[in-house]
Order: C-alpha cells, then sequence, then structure tokens
C-alpha cells in the first residue's frame, strides 16, 4: 500500500509549483485589468495542490471516507487539466512581453545551422503519402499522452501510474514556462501552411483544423509535442518495453510531422527533444525532492 497522500502528494506539489512559477506573469507591467482572476485561480490551485497542515488533515480525513473513489479522481485530475493550463499561455506570455515573440532569433539559429528555413521541407517534398503519414505522426501525439498511463492504471500498476504521470507533467511544464517567459510564434503564424497536392490529403486538413481551433500563440519553442513525446518514449521503457518501441516510432514520425507540416521549426523540434530527455534523467530527483519515493512499485493502492 503506497504511503503517499490521495492530495497533496509530489504529482500535486509539482502542479502547485508550476502554478506559482506560471502565475508571476502578474507582475509584469502589461498585465490586463482582469489580472486577478488569474491570481485567484492560481491561489486556488496551490491552496488545493500543497495544502497547509490544517487542511491537508481535512483532505485526509474526507478522502479516507471513500479513498478508491478520491484516489481516482486526483490520480487523473492533474493531466486532465493540461489542455486546460495550455489555453492560458497566450495570455500569460502576452502579460510578460506585450506580444513580442522571439521567432528572428530562432530562425537566425536554425538557418545557421540547417542552411535553410524548415518551413521549405514540404515545398521540397510535396509527396501525398509521406504528408499523410507525418501528419498522422503528428497528430498521434494525443494518443501518446494517455493512452500508456491509462494502460498502467488499467492494469493496477497504480505507482508506476503515478510516477509516469509526474515525469510526463515536468516535461510538460517545463515546456510551458518557456511559451510564457520566452514565446516563440512557429512558422504557423508567419508563413503561409504548405500546399499543393499534400494540402488534398485527410489527415492534413484535420490537422490544421484542430491547430485552428485549439492552438496557443506562443507555444512553440521548443516543441511540446515533440518534448512531451520525448518523455513518454524514454520513461516507458522501464515500465512498457515493448509500448516504448511503438512510442518511439510514433515519436519520430511526429517531430518530422512537426517540422514538415509547418507548425514547427526544426530546432524547436531539436530542443524539444532536448528539454523532454532532460525531464526523463531528473524526475526521480525532483520527485524525492517533493516527499515522493520513486523505486517501489504498487499495483495495488
Amino acid at each position: 500500500m503506497t504511503s503517499e497522500r490521495i492530495v497533496g502528494n509530489p504529482l500535486h506539489r509539482l502542479w502547485a509549483i508550476y502554478a506559482l512559477l506560471s502565475g508571476l506573469a502578474v507582475l509584469f507591467p502589461h498585465r490586463p485589468a482582469t489580472w486577478p482572476i488569474v491570481v485567484i485561480m492560481h491561489a486556488m490551485i496551490v491552496a488545493l495542490y500543497w495544502p497547509l497542515p490544517p487542511f491537508q488533515q481535512g483532505w485526509d480525513i474526507i478522502t479516507s471516507r471513500w479513498p478508491r473513489f478520491f484516489r481516482v479522481i486526483f490520480d487523473w485530475l492533474p493531466l486532465l487539466l493540461v489542455p486546460a493550463l495550455y489555453t492560458e499561455l497566450a495570455p500569460l506570455n502576452l502579460m510578460v512581453h506585450a506580444g513580442r515573440y522571439f521567432d528572428p532569433l530562432i530562425i537566425a539559429i536554425e538557418q545557421a545551422v540547417v542552411g535553410m528555413p524548415s518551413s521549405e521541407l514540404a515545398a521540397t517534398f510535396p509527396i501525398l503519402w509521406l504528408s499523410e503519414l507525418l501528419h498522422a505522426g503528428y497528430l498521434s501525439y494525443y494518443f501518446i499522452i494517455f493512452l500508456p498511463p491509462l494502460a498502467l492504471y488499467l492494469a493496477g500498476r497504480r505507482a508506476d501510474y503515478r510516477r509516469v504521470v509526474f515525469t510526463v507533467l515536468l516535461s510538460f511544464f517545463l515546456h510551458y514556462l518557456f511559451f510564457i517567459y520566452f514565446p516563440v510564434q512557429g512558422p504557423r503564424y508567419l508563413f503561409p501552411a504548405p500546399g499543393g497536392a499534400i494540402a488534398d490529403g485527410a489527415l492534413y486538413r484535420l490537422t490544421h483544423h484542430l491547430l485552428e481551433a485549439g492552438s496557443s500563440r506562443g507555444a512553440a519553442f521548443p516543441s511540446s509535442h515533440v518534448g512531451v513525446s520525448v518523455t513518454m518514449a524514454l520513461v516507458m521503457m522501464r515500465y512498457m518495453p515493448k509500448t516504448a518501441a511503438a512510442l518511439a516510432v510514433a515519436t519520430i514520425l511526429l517531430a518530422n510531422g512537426a517540422v514538415y507540416g509547418g507548425f514547427h521549426y526544426a530546432t524547436d523540434a531539436f530542443f524539444g527533444l532536448v528539454l523532454g530527455t532532460i525531464a526523463v534523467v531528473i524526475a526521480p530527483r525532483v520527485y524525492a525532492l517533493l516527499g515522493g519515493t520513486w523505486s517501489p512499485r504498487d499495483r495495488a493502492a
């Protein structure tokens, strides 16, 4: 039986730290009149996920009455709320930089290293089947995030699940802090979408439709699509090696699709790989610093 609390465990404390660090955007002079709402929302997250001792005792009493129910809720809530965090990235980076983005710096680095803008990749290889394959890889991101944790959870490997989700959330939060304090738009906002024959592809159209409906401006560098997928593939090598092999293939397709589709610079993808790997390396230490035990596995909690 795990000794970690249902509320206030390392997974939740990581959330609280991110809520605090991201909320510091309100200290910059470009905050809107609605900034108190941001403060209140972030303060509520901190209070919920890292409660002061009297409130922690209250949560322990409440959750002890229906432990299985509350365990499921508070195991999944941190991961399921990540899309909500994504939607606030653009307002937060506007508070910090007032609409200034660092694309010129990233483009200059890319041209110096690669020799040409990565936005030209699709024009160089306008092949429909290749485009559809790479766009399928890009769309696999949503399966990469949720399916491996779900498989662990349904298998009763709850402690493994929490360590995997902790590592993935650490990767998310590292990327998101870049998006707030060093925003980059990405080629999608600066260059026309790849056209020609590949624009007739069903997966091409679906991908662009999803991005138009829900992308967050300034969230390009480092690529969280690449970084989080790399994190998941690496961490699952320990817990589900056969699944990790499939995740590695999907991640390679995703990274290439991110650049081919004009959603990210190649520099975004490379630094996403670096940051995603760093998250895996430091996760056990961060988990321990937040009061958890990394190594034992608990299949029953």
